[in-house]
């Protein structure tokens, strides 16, 4: 009987035999007649290599964004922020006076939850918040705009350039309702930035953001619109008409400036959604235009104001609407009592059409539209009402101010809430039961209004 120790060594031979007899063959194929046969199919590059003239072309494209990126470097900064810090002590309190009794005291753990003793003159120090952003010069006054949300509540401003220069800054006006700012500078020799028309903008168009993300000075990133006019990112309170684009944003790009290949501003970088996802957003040049002149005219905004709640007209509210109601426009919901709308003659149930003889598609076509006059600006408007088109002209007024703008021009909850569920609703009153054919003397509220996203959507 053969060792079971040879059988497993003879395998390996034959098999390294094969092998060796494969190869050997295989080197004799390759090496032999054949050996200059053109290579398998794929192996050739399918397009043949760029000419001199496409480098060239492309090369000169390149170059468009970087002459763009070095016009407005001497305009585009870094903002760093401080804010806060200082001594955090909550006193000891005895208990029967109101107050509940720190729960770690006598405990190791007791200075580091902001409380101290009755006898102690400072407590425990906490630390300074420290923020980033951007922006860019608007005026060789020293006047920069950014966002409202990169210098909200700054104790202290500091502004660097790309010739780095630091210098420390004030706020010369703040808008919380557009997230805008302007804060100023004291130094010479400052390059104002042009500001663009962003209604002209097409999608698809390339633009350029530069800023500040993560600390690193003056990135540039290069991308296109990718849309306009998007809405529905904040919390119902802030007027939202932005440009989306791919162009890279991140955290510390915000209040920098995004770039049409003219080398003007056509937005300020405001939001992302979500880190990495290449959706950013920008607030569009012709809204934030006349925001800093009034910013820097008088340190705040005075918003021309109608008094009227609205949402779109769908195809369903149309069809509920009647025979021949409009299959676009704004439905009014509400109109606020001794409002210019009110005292124009608008009612609950129109539906507006036009603003300035322009057609509307929907209530933020309405918002834009009026947010561009002025306060004691007339503003025409052509209304729908049962099977009717009038004409009607309002004069707007000073915005009453934050607890009007809840209210206003669909610009929050109708019932003056926090709008948990989303919802926007009004009171259903006989005039708009009859037009709605919801029957005589019903009863209700109806509903104008679901923010996207929110639990009744």
């Amino acid at each position: 009987m053969i060792p079971r120790k040879r059988l497993l060594g003879g395998a390996a031979l034959v098999a390294v035999g094969g092998l060796t007899t494969f190869a050997l063959g295989h080197v004799h194929v390759s090496f032999g007649n054949q050996a200059q046969a053109a290579p398998a199919v794929g192996m050739q590059p399918a397009l043949p290599p760029p000419s001199p003239a496409q480098v060239a072309d492309a090369r000169a494209f390149s170059r468009t964004f970087a002459q763009v990126a070095e016009q407005l470097k001497p305009s585009v900064v870094a903002i760093k922020v401080e804010k806060g810090g200082g001594p955090a002590t909550m006193h000891r309190m005895h208990r029967g006076h109101g107050m509940q009794q720190n729960p770690f005291e006598g405990t190791p753990f007791e200075r580091f939850f902001g409380f101290g003793s009755p006898d102690d003159e400072g407590g425990m120090e906490m630390p300074k918040q420290v923020g980033a952003g951007s922006g860019f010069v608007i005026d060789a006054r020293g006047y920069i705009l950014t966002n409202n949300h990169v210098v909200d509540g700054a104790d202290v401003i500091k502004v660097r350039f790309a010739d780095g220069r630091e210098v420390p800054a004030k706020v010369t006006g703040t808008d919380p309702r557009t997230d805008l700012a302007v804060i100023k500078v004291e130094a010479p020799n400052l390059v104002p930035a042009k500001l663009g028309d962003s209604e002209k903008l097409l999608v698809g168009e390339w633009v350029i953001a530069i800023g500040n993300p993560f600390g690193f000075d003056h990135t540039v990133t290069v991308g296109v619109i990718s849309a306009k006019g998007r809405y529905g990112l904040g919390d119902g309170k802030q007027y939202e008409d932005y440009l989306q684009t791919d162009a890279a944003i991140n955290p510390g790009n915000s209040g920098g400036p995004l770039v049409s290949l003219d080398g003007e501003v056509i937005g300020i970088n405001t939001a992302i959604k979500g880190i990495g996802t290449m959706i950013g957003f920008a607030i569009p040049s012709a809204m934030a235009r006349p925001i800093a002149d009034q910013l820097i005219a008088t340190g705040h905004v005075r918003r021309p104001y109608l008094g009227i709640l609205m949402q779109d007209v769908t195809p369903e509210l149309s069809a509920g609407l009647g025979a021949g109601a409009p299959q676009k426009g704004a439905l009014v919901g509400q109109v606020e009592p001794t409002s210019p709308a009110a005292k124009a003659g608008v009612q609950p149930g129109d539906v507006i059409t036009s603003v300035d003889g322009q057609s509307v598609d929907g209530s933020k076509a309405v918002q834009k539209a009026v947010l561009s006059k002025k306060v004691d600006d007339r503003v025409a408007l052509k209304v729908w009402r049962s099977g009717k088109e009038i004409a009607l002209s309002a004069t707007a007024i000073e915005h009453p101010g934050d607890a009007g703008e809840k209210k206003a021009d669909g610009a929050g909850d109708a019932t003056g809430g926090k709008g948990r569920l989303g919802l926007e609703l009004q009171t259903l009153t006989p005039p708009l039961a009859e037009r709605l054919g919801v029957g005589e003397g019903a009863r209700g509220a109806v509903v104008t209004g679901v923010r996207e996203g929110a639990p009744a959507a």
